[in-house]
This record gives structure tokens, C-alpha cells and sequence, in this order.
């Protein structure tokens, strides 16, 4: 299947292209914004701003960021975990991941959660850069980790955590993810970026 080249970004008359000029139009047309809501974790901002003749409202979820980590045991098998989802109202398959406490930083967090919801402590820990969750609302900036060196070491669960713990290998993660059976898009998004940073010359899946 051949593939369209993608168009140009456009620029408009002053030079700036039209992502630019809609983001300096909406931030110098700021009218107020505040917190309409403040959770134990999520917050709700409205912020408000004219755009032409018209006033919109966007409302932004404010998140403190998170961390996903993509477990490596001794035989190259992944570990995800297996858990109830109350919002999806689903039990759902993922990579651990977890929300940072304040001021964490992204790399103890990714060690605190691997050992919570798995029971592992890693030797080496790797950066495998991030992605925003849903931007089209959400403020939440995920870091991605790969950890191997894997070794016992639990921690107390959340509370409100029973985790059932899968291991696998990566081409059974991927079949389950063309089967539907991991739904989940951080751990699709990390399983192919962890997948191009151990193989970077791979053209498939």
C-alpha cells in the first residue's frame, strides 16, 4: 500500500505556520482562568479566551504527571499487570505505571511504582522519553522507562491495588494488542517505543 506524501505545513502572511499563529492568538487573547476544581490528583481549569468575535471556555485537566515502565526479566519476558479500571469499568491489561507524588522525580517514581504493583526492584532503568496521555484536555505528561536487572524487592500495594502479574514476550504482547485484549494506550504506545529502542532497524511488528 503506498502511502500520500504529507502536505506542507502552511504558513500564513507573516510567516509563522497555522499551529503558531493559533496558539500566539489564543494565549494573547487570554481573558481569566482558574481552578474550577481542585482533587486529591486532578484538577479542573477553565480558562477563558476570545477567538474572533466569539468568547470560548476550554476546560483543561490538570494532572501532575506519570510514569510507565516497561519491565525486562533475565528470559527478555515482560511483566505487565493485570487490573479492575473503575472509570473504564473494565479489568484491563497494562505496563505498571503510576501517578508522581509532589516534586518526585520521574525515575524514583518508575523504581517506587515497578516494586508496588510487581514486587521488583531493577538494577538499570532506562529513559525512554514520554508522551502526553490526551492533550486534547488533559495536562498529564507520561515518562517512559524500560528496567531489567530485575530482582524481589516488594512493596506495600495502594490499598485500593489487586494486581494480578502477567509475563510474557513481546511478540505475545503484540498479538494481544492486534486481538484487542490490551486496550490500554499507554502501555500500546510503550510497548512499540520500547520494541524501536531495542531494535531500531525493525520495519515491522
Amino acid at each position: 500500500m503506498r502511502h500520500r506524501p504529507a502536505e506542507k505545513p502552511c504558513e500564513i502572511g507573516d510567516g509563522r505556520m497555522r499551529s503558531e499563529a493559533q496558539r500566539d492568538l489564543e494565549k494573547e487573547n487570554l481573558l481569566d482562568s482558574r481552578l474550577a476544581y481542585q482533587g486529591k490528583i486532578i484538577g479542573l481549569k477553565l480558562e477563558t479566551y476570545r477567538l474572533g468575535q466569539k468568547t470560548k471556555i476550554a476546560e483543561i485537566v490538570r494532572h501532575p504527571g506519570a510514569v510507565v515502565i516497561v519491565p525486562v526479566d533475565a528470559e527478555g519476558n515482560l511483566l505487565l499487570v493485570r487490573q479492575w479500571r473503575r472509570a473504564a469499568n473494565e479489568i484491563l491489561i497494562e505496563l505498571p505505571a503510576g501517578t508522581l507524588e509532589p516534586n518526585e522525580p520521574p525515575a524514583t517514581a518508575a523504581l517506587r511504582e515497578l516494586q508496588e504493583e510487581t514486587g521488583y526492584a531493577a538494577k538499570a532503568l532506562i529513559p525512554l522519553g514520554g508522551f502526553f496521555s490526551a492533550p486534547g484536555f488533559c495536562t498529564e505528561y507520561l515518562h517512559l522507562f524500560a528496567a531489567e536487572g530485575l530482582s524481589p524487592a516488594p512493596l506495600p500495594p495502594d490499598d485500593d491495588e489487586q494486581i494480578d502479574l502477567l509475563s510474557l514476550p513481546l511478540a505475545d504482547a503484540f498479538q494481544m494488542i492486534e486481538k484487542g485484549e490490551i486496550q490500554d494506550a499507554k502501555t500500546i504506545a510503550g510497548l512499540f517505543r520500547y520494541q524501536l529502542w531495542k531494535n531500531p532497524c525493525a520495519t515491522s511488528f
